[in-house]
């Protein structure tokens, strides 16, 4: 059977920060992670079969990387995935930081809409649509702030949400 190896993300956050799940709280920690596809399959469109270590392979490849995984929930969480929840969550506390030195209390909560409009506290790229920042403000009115999921068309199809502070701030400002 032929053997690729791959790896995404990080290889800095992912060796210097302490990750904690997104649903349970606990400490992840990082095994690795074996898939066979074949040529053939409908996978096999989002593998790429050139890297194999003997040229180009014929026939199934199994495909191996590292990814985290959550011992309380049973949880795998590919790297990508992982390290843009861990951003998105020092987005939002710099956005805090930055209101709170202007005299502003703000608070953020992350929440999700799934395909059916309703809102989740837990994400599963499968059934997530949007993750939804609720920002509330003493005597104002609770904003929502929107970003869409982008799913990544290549191996395992980690997902992220793309925050980008100054817009988060521009918002902010703009409606409260």
């Amino acid at each position: 059977m032929n053997k690729i190896y791959y790896s995404f993300g990080n290889p800095f956050k992912l060796k210097f920060r302490k990750h904690y799940c997104s649903n349970c709280g606990s400490k992840l920690s990082m095994i690795k992670h074996c898939k066979i596809v074949s040529q053939k399959s409908s996978e096999a469109k989002y593998n790429d079969f050139h890297f194999s270590t003997s040229g180009y392979p014929i026939g199934p490849c199994e495909f191996i990387h590292k990814v985290f995984y959550c011992p309380r929930c049973l949880r795998i969480i590919e790297f990508v995935t992982q390290l843009n929840q861990e951003d998105n969550d020092i987005i939002i506390k710099k956005v805090i930081k930055h209101f709170n030195k202007k005299g502003r209390n703000i608070n953020i909560k992350k929440c999700y809409e799934n395909v059916n409009n309703e809102i989740v506290d837990n994400c599963s790229a499968k059934s997530i649509k949007n993750l939804c920042l609720y920002i509330e403000e003493n005597n104002k009115k609770t904003l929502v702030y929107k970003i869409p999921i982008t799913i990544i068309k290549c191996w395992e199809r980690p997902y992220r949400f793309k925050i980008k502070k100054k817009n988060l701030i521009k918002f902010i400002e703009k409606y409260n």
